[in-house]
């Protein structure tokens, strides 16, 4: 008889501990199912179609002259995978010329579209690869002139690699650089290689 208590005893202290510890498994997989939920929410919340406008200036080398330009964005946002739209783009401080007698500035407006892919993203954090192809004018101005005129058209093409981080649900700033390479140029003593450049940007782009 004595034994059997003690063996009840045991039992019942084994059933206890196995109650707790299911008990405490339980209420662990719990919070863990509540944190992969809310996580999942977040990531759901970062995912999905979204417009997007963007605004970015850069530094590239046309004519052997250091210059700036600025590109406006508009697009949708097919997040996480990829961004796409149309894109105009204009030069901010006039090149000189130097292959021609007469002093001659000039510049140049383009437009065309873009694809943006996004291979690898961390959180707020996003590398992405940017595709842009497009026409343009080149515009010059020469002694005597009294504005810009159109001196050539070309076709224009770039891929760059971005930097991109999420400052709030809505504003990201991208910063980044890659080659912009041009066809079609041959007036003026110009050629495609005195266009065709390295370039650094630095992107604002609000998604909604």
């Amino acid at each position: 008889m004595q034994n059997q208590k003690i063996q009840n005893k045991g039992f019942f202290k084994v059933l206890f501990t196995l109650a707790l510890v299911l008990s405490c498994a339980t209420s662990s997989f719990a919070e863990l199912a509540g944190m992969g939920d809310s996580q999942d929410s977040a990531a759901k919340k970062n995912e999905g179609l979204k417009a997007l406008i963007g605004f970015s200036g850069g530094n590239s080398m046309i004519a052997d002259d250091g210059t700036i330009f600025a590109t406006l964005r508009i697009g949708l946002d097919f997040q996480p995978l990829f961004a796409t739209g149309v894109w105009a783009s204009t030069i901010v401080s006039d090149v000189r010329n130097y292959n021609v007698k007469e002093k001659q500035l000039v510049n140049y407006k383009s437009f065309g579209a873009f694809i943006e892919l996004f291979p690898i993203r961390f959180g707020d954090f996003a590398i992405s690869v940017p595709v842009e192809i497009g026409a343009g004018v080149v515009n010059a101005l020469e002694n005597g002139d009294e504005s810009f005129e159109s001196e050539d058209y070309f076709f224009t093409g770039d891929m760059a690699l971005h930097f991109n981080y999420r400052v709030t649900n809505m504003l990201e700033i991208s910063i980044g650089g890659g080659y912009r390479m041009f066809a079609g140029i041959e007036e003026n003593n110009l050629e495609n290689m005195d266009f065709c450049t390295p370039f650094g940007e630095l992107r604002f782009t609000v998604r909604e």
